[in-house]
């Protein structure tokens, strides 16, 4: 046991001092490195500009942009690679990425992808590589290749930290500006939204105030004049109900069902008389319709809904019916009566008046699409037209 020990304790003896060697020599090739890297900084920017100039093809737009954070980059490399202990290896760290957010930013509003930025990377450790080998060739360094090997290596290390720096750096750049744009565009639709609906209240109301005025006017209208005062209040106050709903819901878009269920409440209200005992109901899913061609449709139902009112039911009673259905890309609506019919031979061209001449024109010119009466137990008007770009108006 005492031989053992006494072995241990001459090998400590002789390995110590061996330990302490090699830690001081390895330390003395690194500080080596790092003062040559510094004292011909110069050459390394210029070789480094010289492969930009051939790689690179937009370092010509900020020459001094490049210029700065390569001369930065260098005097990094050297502080970590100076860096001894926790403490000092730690605080070269946080330099390196403080300055990989400062430079990432600036390349990212310049327009600089993250590829660019590292291929510029790449080519400054090949310029940086290549000054070491001349350091090496100048020196005999062949008689400790381990210390230029560990010496190289704190270079590429050094190099490796820069690289991944300013890579996390430019992503979260690049995140924050898209965040930082999104909520600026969300901003700008809320308010481009809020303005919209207030433009269409606007001209509900002022659509109001002229159904109000047109009222006026019926009230020492008599005979025909007095009719078609009554008929311009109706499709005034149509296109007021998609103003309406395009101001309390989807700027877009407008619900037909609902906008059908209004118009019938409207006209049984504005017709009392005529409708005495007729039922109006809307069956069918729900439709959502870009305002255009909703204003176009609700004026059309509102003809339609109008005329099954006034001319189906002489006698009083009877029912209309709203049909709303989608078949594929094609949009079907049906105004359904059951009162007295079409008279026999009746044709729209010759024999319509003036509000089913406005539903023909308003079919085939605002929703691009076809209008048909027939008798089927009283009258059925039916107006089939595409949907507006497949179900673009879809919520």
């Amino acid at each position: 046991m005492e031989l053992r020990a006494q072995a241990r304790t001459v090998l400590r003896a002789v390995v110590q001092p061996f330990h302490r060697a090699r830690t001081a020599m390895v330390a003395f090739a690194v500080a080596t490195t790092s003062r040559h890297l510094e004292a011909h900084r110069e050459q390394v920017l210029q070789r480094w500009r010289a492969l930009l100039h051939r790689r690179v093809v937009r370092y010509a737009d900020h020459p001094e942009v490049w210029e700065r954070w390569g001369r930065e980059t260098v005097d990094l490399l050297v502080r970590v690679m100076r860096a001894e202990g926790e403490p000092q290896r730690l605080h070269a760290r946080d330099r390196v990425f403080e300055h990989a957010h400062r430079v990432a930013a600036e390349q990212l509003e310049l327009g600089f992808s993250l590829e660019e930025i590292l291929q510029a990377l790449s080519l400054l450790r090949s310029s940086v590589t290549a000054q070491v080998q001349v350091m090496l060739n100048r020196r005999l360094w062949v008689a400790f290749p381990p210390d230029v090997m560990l010496a190289t290596e704190r270079v590429h290390e050094a190099l490796d930290l820069q690289m991944l720096a300013i890579g996390q750096a430019y992503l979260e750049a690049r995140d924050r500006v898209i965040h930082e744009k999104q909520r600026d565009l969300e901003e700008s639709n809320e308010k481009l939204r809020t303005l919209i609906r207030e433009m269409h209240h606007r001209i509900k109301n002022n659509l109001q105030t002229l159904a109000d005025l047109l009222y006026l006017e019926t009230l020492d209208a008599e005979g025909p004049a007095r009719k078609s005062l009554q008929d311009s209040i109706g499709r005034v106050k149509s296109i007021a109900a998609v103003h309406q709903m395009l101001s309390a819901d989807r700027i877009e878009a407008v619900e037909v069902r609902r906008l059908a269920e209004r118009l019938c409440e409207t006209i049984g209200r504005d017709l009392a008389g005529s409708a005495r005992g007729v039922q109006v109901a809307v069956v069918g899913s729900e439709l959502w319709l870009p305002s255009k061609h909703a204003t176009a449709l609700s004026l059309v139902l509102t003809e339609l809904l109008t005329n099954a009112v006034e001319h189906a039911f002489p006698h009083g009673g009877g029912r209309v019916t709203v049909e709303l259905e989608e078949a594929g890309d094609e949009v079907r609506v049906r105004v359904r009566d059951d009162g007295v019919g079409l008279p026999e031979g009746f044709r729209v061209d010759r024999h319509g008046h003036l509000g089913l001449r406005i539903v023909q024109d308003l079919v085939a010119r605002d929703l691009r699409g076809t209008f048909a009466l027939r008798r089927d137990g009283g009258t059925v008007a039916e107006v089939h037209f595409p949907r507006p770009d497949g179900k673009e108006a879809a919520p």
